[in-house]
């Protein structure tokens, strides 16, 4: 039987984060610095992708990466990533309640 944790998916959840992670930044940069302009469309985009899906993508990661260390499984993706993740992880929580 096929384990539900697999490490393909852990891998590409991982990136999914860091990219949406990446869209989360460029909104508060466009949120609180004025001079930081962008295209309406664009930021329409970032505000979805960073605002939306990245707390979406970081909880689905860290749900994986607690299975995965449940089923004791070998972990394959940087330690950097990791905490990265939880960080904008922790950072998007406070940002939501401020």
């Amino acid at each position: 039987m096929n384990n539900i944790f697999n490490k393909a998916f852990f891998a590409f959840m991982a990136r999914l984060a860091i990219v949406c992670n990446l869209f989360f930044v460029l909104t508060v940069m466009h949120m609180l610095y004025k001079w930081f302009k962008l295209p309406e469309f664009l930021a329409n985009f970032n505000a979805v992708l960073g605002l939306v899906m990245s707390p979406v993508a970081n909880m689905c990661f860290m749900i994986w990466l607690i299975g995965i260390k449940l089923t004791k499984s070998e972990v394959e993706i940087p330690k950097w990533q990791t905490i990265l993740i939880v960080f904008m992880l922790i950072a998007q929580i406070c940002a939501a309640f401020l």
